[in-house]
């Protein structure tokens, strides 16, 4: 249901990019019909402003859509699989999975365990090696 007002239920993002426009199309204006020395700064900041208005039309746009429940139930896989095209699927993807687990659980490891590394004393300029006494 849409919201009171006419706006939908995304009320700010309405506002924004309807700000966004103004704002954008004032600073264009401002660009094309004011005797400034920087008139080109004016006239792409207008553009790039009424440009990123598209963003918040797009939020408006995208929150007011209104999607049934049963559709939204099957899009995000809350009901059963439909045929076997789709446990076919699951079972291949199933199936190579395992296969690469199993093949790089196999594989030799490039650093030693943890257990098999021995601590080394670190050696500083005074310090001479242990004579055998």
């Amino acid at each position: 249901m849409a919201a009171p007002g006419g706006l939908g239920r995304c009320v700010a993002a309405f506002w924004l990019a309807l700000a966004f426009d103004a704002l954008g199309l004032a600073v264009l204006l401002a660009g094309v019909f004011a005797d400034v020395f920087f008139s080109d700064l004016l006239i792409y900041a207008g553009g790039i402003g009424i440009f990123l208005s598209l963003i918040w039309w797009v939020f408006w746009y995208a929150g007011n859509l209104e999607v049934p429940l049963e559709e939204l139930r099957d899009d995000v896989g809350l009901a059963p699989p439909k045929g076997r095209g789709d446990s076919l699927l699951r079972g291949l993807v199933h199936g190579l999975s395992l296969r690469l687990s199993s093949a790089f659980a196999s594989a030799p490891r490039a650093r030693a365990a943890p257990a098999d590394l021995e601590l080394q004393r670190a050696r500083g300029p005074r310090d001479r090696p242990a004579s055998g006494r």
